[in-house]
């Protein structure tokens, strides 16, 4: 297998390009500097190891210089089609790349792809970012630093909604989409017209344009529109019969992928009424597929009141240098917790230690806050309010908790047991003889004044008492830099997925990592000069 040996001296046309990429885009001048730094000849074997040796078939492009097109194409945006031509028409692409003067392209678009597919399967895209973390250490620290940090980590975590890729879609749409899919995937394996397997399927509503133009019903009228459903799943359910029937011995992938998509629509949005008939279930499934395209995509709310559908992008980010040093990609209906745990997982394999940890208190149920504690570290977090119903009640601070004797007590002096976890109730006696009452609880006669007690009620306890100083507050500030880091992220790559699935996302918000971490990069070892 060929490797990629671009030269390290410049050449005369070069000099005169990097003259000119001081201020724009001048990471290109970076990497052509630096092209050798990064791609050693550790991380080209790396790369190499992606593909077999056995001989056959036609030799690969340099997997160097395809991962170095994966960075250029993330840097500018750019498409896999356009990327190609970028490296014959952009002369920063061809001096980056070590092709100055071609009139061809070093790779093809399949090539690209191909690539692309090879870094997710084998996990190269972790290896990248790891690689661009370990080019800033090494550019931001004397030596003697390098030993005395290099396995102490503060990082703060925090994550940005991303819009999935795929199309949302109601119930009926949602079938709709999966039917017609396995139309078309049915008519290629067949070599039939879609026509001829619609009529034959007993599904002929895929016959017009849209399934709602093939139902051609008043959509304000609750009786036909129970009556579509009741239509359209009898259709679907005949397309499947027919699938069964003509097609079991080749029903695999893709069309498998698109008949357990009807099953899983049925399943999360249909129920059967006691009359036998067929209706939309009554509130949202818990793990409601959205888009026949993107299997993975969720529904998810970044507030009470902003709801997005797709997946959530984590990172962490270095607090004392400017560096991403590990990224993780989750539906966007998980808790931001679920996020913590390949974070550390990732951290923990570029043998860092993490010893802070700041983080929104979305992340503080995370098993990886308790990791941390355990291991001596220590957690930063906004604690969650103690704010009363109404602002003429006692709040949760104004009631005394002894977390060494496990109790609370009331403004009035009633004392009462709690373990961490629970709903203290008050005596209601002794609630509705007290003259505080008013003051304290709205309850209904009879009821007590409660108070939750978290089960990280002592963490969150600290967290109060840092931010009630100005110290601790700056300290709970530092969490900002991710802040910042997740801005530049956003800006760089928009805020809709450039892919389908999780794993290509976090495959995309890697590469955009790195870029970053290779900017950081080059802004120190300017500094540094």
């Amino acid at each position: 297998m060929e490797r990629w040996s671009p030269p390290v001296e410049l050449s005369r046309q070069e000099q005169a390009l990097m003259k000119r990429l001081t201020r724009v885009r001048a990471l290109f001048g970076f990497l052509r500097l630096h092209r050798h730094e990064l791609f050693d000849e550790t991380f080209q074997e790396q790369l190499e190891g992606m593909y077999r040796t056995t001989g056959a078939g036609e030799p690969p492009h340099p997997p160097a210089l395809m991962c170095m097109v994966t960075l250029l194409q993330g840097y500018v945006g750019a498409s896999d089609a356009e990327a190609v031509e970028l490296a014959v028409v952009d002369l920063r692409w061809q001096m980056v790349l070590g092709c100055l003067g071609a009139d061809t392209p070093p790779f093809s678009q399949g090539a690209l792809q191909a690539f692309r597919e090879r870094m997710v399967a084998h996990e190269m895209d972790r290896v990248l970012l790891e690689r661009t973390v370990a080019l800033v250490r090494s550019g931001a620290m004397t030596e003697g630093e390098r030993r005395a940090v290099s396995k102490a980590l503060r990082v703060a975590i925090d994550s940005r909604p991303l819009a999935g890729a795929g199309r949302v879609e109601d119930t009926i749409n949602l079938l709709g989409h999966a039917a017609r899919s396995i139309v078309r995937v049915v008519s290629k394996i067949t070599e039939r017209p879609p026509e001829e397997i619609c009529r034959k399927a007993g599904i002929p509503l895929l016959l017009a344009p849209s399934i709602k133009a093939g139902l051609d019903l008043d959509w304000s009228d609750p009786k036909q529109k129970a009556a579509a459903i009741q239509i359209l799943e009898r259709q679907v359910s005949s397309l499947q019969q027919w699938v069964d029937r003509h097609l079991d011995d080749v029903v695999e992938q893709p069309l498998r992928t698109y008949l357990d998509a009807v099953t899983q629509v049925r399943d999360q949005d249909l129920e059967t009424a006691e009359d036998g008939t067929v209706r939309i279930r009554q509130g949202v499934a818990p793990d409601r597929r959205v888009s026949i395209e993107d299997a993975e995509m969720r529904h998810g709310r970044k507030s009470r009141s902003k709801r997005f559908d797709g997946y959530k992008e984590h990172i962490a980010r270095d607090l004392d240098l400017p560096v991403i040093v590990a990224c993780a990609v989750t539906p966007a209906n998980r808790p931001e917790e679920e996020g913590a745990a390949p974070i550390a997982e990732d951290v923990q394999r570029q043998r860092l230690r993490l010893v802070e940890l700041h983080i929104d208190r979305a992340y503080v149920n995370s098993p990886v806050v308790d990791d941390v504690i355990r291991a001596g570290g220590q957690v930063f977090s906004k604690p969650w309010g103690q704010r009363a119903r109404s602002p003429d009640l006692f709040s949760k601070r104004d009631f005394k908790i002894d977390l060494r004797a496990k109790t609370i007590t009331c403004p009035a002096g009633q004392v009462e047991v709690f373990e961490p976890g629970d709903t203290v109730e008050f005596d209601p006696e002794e609630c509705g003889a007290c003259p505080l009452r008013a003051k304290c609880t709205q309850a209904a006669s009879g009821r007590g004044r409660t108070v939750s007690i978290a089960e990280d009620e002592a963490l969150q306890g600290k967290f109060r008492k840092l931010q009630q100083t100005g110290p601790g507050r700056a300290v709970l500030r530092q969490r900002t830099a991710v802040e910042h880091a997740l801005a530049h992220i956003a800006a760089r790559k928009g805020h809709s997925a450039r892919y389908i699935g999780a794993r290509r996302n976090l495959f995309d918000l890697r590469r955009a990592a790195a870029i970053q971490n290779l900017e950081a990069a080059q802004r120190l070892i300017q500094e540094a000069a």
